[in-house]
């Protein structure tokens, strides 16, 4: 019966996809190798984080100068792309399903492929668009350790790689593609490593710049790996046996296998057509290459002998180890490495510590808000600021204050070659020197001083004294570092004698409020009795004038009528008198008789009343 079973039918898609158990073992190598490339990304990644939020650390900020997790990142990053790719279309190979081998080598590739890839790009650039490494100086043994722990890391890669290169393309496909891919990462990381070494060595500017060209390598393969992973999806699902994994990379290709075969010639022929091998050019070039390479390196070496120091910088050149003389800003010619160095030292630049921890500064824009540390009220707690003794009598026995001072030193190194020489050797870390001199010094000073005296004294006055104390120990010293000012920000006396202070300041405000007001009523007073002298002063100008105008108008009055009189005799006075007459007897009707008329000229008419009726008054003579 079973030789008349029917034969169960199998797409040739189907036969020619491998055996379960190749295809599960496939995918198990795919699995550990992308996880073990995604625990390096998120180990470097995070490295690179802490490097960011903890800047004290000295290792720490060696990697963000020198962007030292951004090349290896971006090259295990484009490795991770690849393997991404691979495990997802042979996990689909496992199912033995040719429609889901086919939809797997499109769409997914992009979503898998393209964002590692465009991540590994960002990875390489974004530090250095940013440009962290200008503004941190280079750590000689934090650059030996990450370039030692850097070529150390290429080994296991180095394993990863051998083991991808001895996969047959029969049990996994996409071999030959992935191993140059994990081939990227296995020589950037220790050339990264040499380019740190170099940095720690005295050529931080050529280290730099080989290490921005050497980057151009890992982006030009991711950006060739997501082109190819987004144009897979405008293409139509291709074959189950022919179908792979968008982790083929031509520039990977000919670095890999240039590499390995000694000749760009293959990788070349393979992929463009062209055969070098017959080239005259190119049997020159092979010829003349081991020359040219010599002389290179010659002329390399010839120019770590030039040294450029700039215009905010010294140097102290070294020759064989020995110091030689401080070489000022310019272009210089020296020994080549090692045989000469060259130290570079500051010129000029002025730093701000703080006495306690790194206070900040307080210096704002006039229009921005001011900072929660500007605030100097003795109420509450200020986490930058020194705690020191100070001499106190308590119930007639010695005793002392607690007092806190937020002070800030401001220094730079000296502008002699001596002072450059003297920083350069003797001083290894000018911040904690400063602050462990100055607070000898601070509290020895306010030991001698009482709560009184320091709060009383001016504070300018005690800067100037504590800065020359300072600048004297470190000249004794020999640190060659030349504080330039000591700033006194705010004295806070304890608890207790806050509140008392306090009082003291209200009292003196309010008597200089008092004697402000006193002074004011004092003026007002003034002002009121000039006001009221120069007023009786004005009337008794005015009356005097008055009374002088009124006499002078008697006088002239008098004048006219004496005058007048002389002038028209007895007439003028007769005229004169009637009218003084009618003025004393006023509302009168009065009759004027000439008595010089005779009686026989005319006759006279008595018309006066009877004796005892009143009637109207007549005056005249008969």
């Amino acid at each position: 019966m079973n030789d008349l079973a029917p034969a169960r039918l199998v797409p040739r898609e189907a036969a020619e996809l491998p055996d379960q158990a190749t295809a599960a073992a496939a995918v198990q190598m795919v699995r550990r190798l992308a996880l073990g490339m995604g625990l390096a990304v998120v180990m470097l990644a995070t490295a690179h984080l802490f490097a960011r939020t903890l800047p004290a650390a000295t290792l720490l900020n060696e990697l963000v100068r020198a962007s030292l997790a951004s090349l290896p990142l971006a090259a295990l990053l484009v490795a991770l792309a690849g393997l991404a790719g691979t495990w997802a279309i042979a996990g689909a190979r496992r199912h033995g399903d040719p429609a889901l081998v086919g939809r797997t080598a499109r769409w997914p590739q992009a979503l898998l492929v393209a964002p590692l890839a465009v991540s590994a790009v960002a990875a390489a650039l974004l530090p250095r668009i940013a440009g962290v490494s200008d503004a941190l100086p280079v750590v000689t043994g934090a650059a030996w350790f990450w370039g030692a722990g850097m070529v150390v890391l290429a080994f296991p890669l180095l394993l990863a790689e051998r083991v991808v290169a001895s996969v047959s393309p029969e049990r996994l496909p996409e071999a030959p593609a992935l191993r140059p891919l994990l081939f990227l990462p296995t020589v950037v990381l220790p050339a990264a490593g040499a380019l740190e070494i170099l940095a720690g060595l005295g050529a931080p500017v050529l280290a730099g710049f080989l290490a921005a060209a050497l980057s151009i390598l890992p982006c030009a393969i991711a950006a060739e790996l997501a082109l190819r992973a987004i144009g897979r999806c405008f293409l139509p699902p291709p074959p189950a046996a022919v179908a792979r994994a968008a982790a083929r990379s031509v520039l990977a290709s000919l670095l890999a296998e240039g590499a390995g075969t000694g000749s760009l010639a293959t990788p070349v022929r393979q992929h463009l057509g062209i055969d070098f091998s017959r080239s005259w050019a190119l049997a020159y070039v092979r010829a003349a290459f081991a020359p040219l390479v010599l002389v290179l390196m010659l002329l390399c070496w010839g120019l770590t002998g030039v040294a450029l120091v700039g215009f905010d910088q010294r140097a102290v050149y070294e020759r064989f180890g020995a110091p030689v003389r401080v070489l000022p800003p310019g272009l210089h010619l020296v020994l080549p490495w090692p045989l000469g160095r060259v130290r570079p030292v500051e010129f000029g630049t002025v730093h701000e510590v703080g006495l306690a921890g790194d206070s900040a500064s307080d210096r704002v824009g006039a229009e921005d808000p001011p900072p929660r540390r500007a605030d100097r009220l003795w109420e509450q707690s200020h986490p930058n600021e020194a705690w020191f003794l100070i001499a106190a009598a308590r119930a007639g026995q010695q005793s002392f204050h607690l007092v806190n001072a937020d002070i800030r030193l401001f220094y730079r190194i000296g502008l002699t070659d001596a002072d450059a020489l003297r920083a350069t050797y003797r001083v290894a870390d000018p911040v904690l020197l400063l602050r462990q001199a100055a607070g000898r010094v601070m509290a020895a000073f306010f030991a001698g001083r009482t709560l009184e005296a320091v709060l009383g004294e001016n504070r300018e006055a005690i800067a100037d004294r504590l800065r020359v104390l300072l600048q004297q120990d470190l000249d004794a010293a020999g640190t060659g570092l030349a504080l330039t000012a000591l700033v006194i920000s705010a004295i806070h006396p304890p608890g207790g004698a806050a509140d008392a202070y306090h009082a003291v300041q209200a009292a003196q405000i309010n008597a200089e409020a008092s004697i402000s007001a006193e002074r004011g009523r004092a003026h007002a007073t003034l002002a009121a009795a000039r006001q009221g002298a120069i007023a009786l002063e004005t009337d008794a100008l005015a009356t005097s004038a008055e009374r002088t105008g009124t006499a002078t108008a008697d006088a002239t009055r008098f004048a006219a009528d004496r005058d007048a009189a002389t002038a028209a005799g007895e007439a003028f006075l007769f005229e004169h008198r009637f009218a003084r007459l009618l003025s004393v007897i006023p509302n009168t009707d009065v009759i004027v008789i000439d008595h010089r008329i005779l009686a026989t000229d005319a006759p006279v008419i008595d018309l006066r009343p009877p004796p005892g009726d009143p009637a109207d008054t007549v005056i005249g003579k008969p």
